[in-house]
């Protein structure tokens, strides 16, 4: 067989029905044109071929959806054993003979093109419309040369005044007539039709025996009921044998059975991975029942093995394996016996990671910088917060290996990674979050409500993932940020950074309480020495209104300035806020120096302890002493307080 023309399968052959493939290579766009002739030598064979449909990945519901076109390039062979084999030994054979067909006229254009005529005719054609127009000639050739060829057709009309290019067909009916009689039923070899029966895969399939099986019954259920149905009509006495059974008693009689069944001991069954998926999942919910979204094979495993049973709307129990179409919600329950061992068996890791506010955006282009709309969820969060996250989750589930990662988004509730999202811009607890009852009915859609749950996120998704699951993990519980979030994912991701953290964090605790205990300690020495100069200066004040009393000429009847007691001058308010357990200072405290060395001569006297406006007049003159505007704007510095002592008081005192 010539590989270059045609690609065919294994026959599989299924009682006495067989199957096969073909495939064409495209081959300059040629694979078009042999398949075409290779459907009407399946007429020739008498089995059926057909184009499948192209697999189109797009959401069928959408009124944009492009409408399901055939693979042109691949055929679907089926019919009886026999025929299959010989027209797949026929294929090649017939497609090799065309081939020469064509290839011949091919040959009578070209000795045309290079003729005078051609010449001519071609004058004016550059050498990519030559070849243009000898490809539209080989093209046409190979058709009507499979047209013709052991069939003997009428000749297509050809207009004798078209150019060459135009007149395939004539010269390809000569052609096939100089070939002479081919009879097409016989181009195949018994021997080669006979080894592709011998090679052919005859493994029963069970689901469609099953389902024959199954549809027999019906049909047979249908007859009966038919006929008694007749026979009540005509007023006729149904047989013993074939009187119907109440349907009270045939209820009782189905659950009687039913309970039996689920008293007894089952088999040991071994269980894959998605049936205990589901078997989960049936247990975790209230009424027991499976959701529409499994796989009717997995539930009639699930029935085979005697877990689950199918409740129709009447209330009748029935096996699962009686069910042919697909199940909808609430027709599949678990039994005694499915609880049993749902708790018996080890339950699915499923690691659920929050959403992230920095979503994906264009890196160019038009809409560069903006939000990409329609991402999958697994790349539409693109935040460090939430990257720390993912890579804590694959190291949980082993990068899908031991579990699932699902994203809790606030607005479309649990997703999976390959979910397609619009960008939204909404947090968990803000108005709008999805609610927990569409939580609850996404938990058991996706098969997970009865897994073991890990949640990954902040307080507010771990309250949404409490509205599903009574006992999940929550890693991330208890933490006083973002910061120690981030630690502790670290150490689920990278536990080599464990240790070196845990030292950094020791030693800025320790350094921190280092520091307030320094700014303490200053600050207790402060006011110490302001109480003891505070002492001193009520005295200083004393003894400077009385020499400034006696400068002027009078007793000093009034008294000095109110000074503002040093204990009641309180550190500034940062430095309370940081001594009542806020963050540590930045730098110590410290009193700066003076810039410069000051004396007492000619150096006036500060406010605080210049003579009252009041001070000249005499005692008794009905005027209270009042202090000077602005004396006590600020308290006296320690520096001004020495300088005061040393300019009133002689000798120093």
């Amino acid at each position: 067989m010539s590989a270059e023309y045609v690609t065919r399968t294994r026959i599989t052959i299924d009682r006495d029905g067989a199957e096969a493939a073909l495939d064409f290579p495209r081959a300059a766009g040629k694979g078009k044109a042999r398949a075409a002739a290779v459907r009407r030598l399946a007429v020739i064979y008498k089995v059926h071929a057909r184009h499948p449909y192209r697999v189109n990945h797009y959401n069928p519901a959408s009124p944009d959806a492009p409408i399901p076109t055939p693979d042109e390039l691949h055929l679907d062979v089926s019919g009886a054993p026999e025929r299959v084999a010989r027209f797949l030994s026929a294929v090649p054979r017939y497609l090799a003979r065309v081939e020469a067909l064509a290839t011949k006229a091919a040959r009578v254009y070209g000795r045309w093109a290079r003729s005078a005529a051609g010449e001519t005719a071609l004058e004016y054609v550059d050498a990519g419309g030559r070849r243009a127009y000898a490809a539209r000639f080989r093209a046409e050739a190979f058709d009507a040369a499979a047209d013709f060829f052991g069939i003997s057709t009428l000749p297509r009309y050809v207009d004798p005044a078209a150019p060459m290019w135009g007149q395939a067909a004539r010269i390809a009916w000569d052609l096939v007539k100089a070939e002479g009689a081919v009879n097409l039923y016989a181009m195949h070899d018994e021997a080669e039709a006979e080894e592709l029966l011998a090679a052919a895969d005859r493994t029963p399939n069970p689901y469609a025996e099953a389902y024959e099986r199954e549809a027999a019954e019906l049909r047979a259920a249908e007859l009966r009921r038919s006929l008694r149905l007749f026979a009540a009509l005509d007023g006729e006495e149904l047989p013993a044998d074939e009187e119907p059974v109440e349907e009270a008693a045939a209820e009782e009689l189905v659950e009687d059975v039913v309970e039996d069944q689920e008293d007894e001991e089952l088999p040991a069954v071994e269980l894959t991975p998605v049936q205990r998926r589901w078997l989960h999942t049936a247990a975790a919910h209230p009424e027991g029942f499976l959701p529409a979204s499994v796989n009717l094979r997995t539930a009639r495993s699930l029935g085979a093995a005697g877990l689950v049973a199918w409740t129709r709307p009447q209330g009748r129990t029935v096996p699962v394996a009686e069910a042919v179409w697909k199940l909808d919600a609430g027709e599949v329950r678990i039994t005694a016996a499915g609880r049993r061992r749902a708790a018996a068996e080890e339950r699915e890791r499923v690691v659920i990671v929050a959403c992230g506010g920095r979503k994906a955006v264009y890196a160019d282009g038009v809409r560069k910088g903006q939000p990409v709309i329609g991402e999958r969820a697994g790349e539409l969060y693109v935040g460090s917060y939430h990257r720390a996250m993912r890579r804590a989750a694959d190291v949980l589930t082993r990068n899908g290996r031991a579990g699932r990662v699902l994203i809790l988004s606030a607005k479309y509730g649990l997703v999976e990674l390959d979910k397609h999202l619009l960008n939204y811009n909404l947090k968990a607890g803000d108005p709008g979050t999805v609610d927990g009852e569409t939580l609850r009915r996404q938990a058991h859609e996706l098969g997970i409500s009865g897994a073991a749950v890990t949640v990954l996120g902040g307080r507010a998704y771990v309250d949404l993932a409490g509205e599903v699951w009574e006992d999940f993990d929550a890693p991330l519980a208890g933490t006083r940020g973002i910061g120690e979030q981030l630690a502790r994912l670290a150490a689920i991701y990278d536990p080599a950074r464990r240790p070196a953290e845990a030292v950094v964090e020791a030693a800025a605790v320790e350094d921190q309480a280092a520091e307030l205990g320094a700014v303490e300690e200053e600050l207790a020495a402060v006011e110490a020495a302001e109480e003891e100069l505070g002492a001193a200066a009520v005295v200083e004040d004393q003894e400077a209104a009385e020499l400034a009393g006696a400068a002027v000429g009078g007793p000093a009847a009034v008294r000095a300035a109110e000074l503002v007691p040093a204990a009641e001058r309180h550190p500034r308010p940062s430095v309370r806020r940081r001594l009542d357990g806020a963050a540590p200072l930045s730098r110590g405290l410290s009193r700066r120096a003076l810039s410069r060395a000051v004396t007492c001569v000619g150096s006036p006297l500060p406010l605080s302890v210049r003579p009252t406006r009041q001070a000249a007049r005499p005692a008794g003159a009905g005027t209270r002493p009042r202090p000077v505007r602005g004396a006590r704007r600020r308290p006296l510095r320690a520096a001004e307080r020495r300088l005061a002592v040393e300019c009133l008081t002689p000798n120093g005192r």
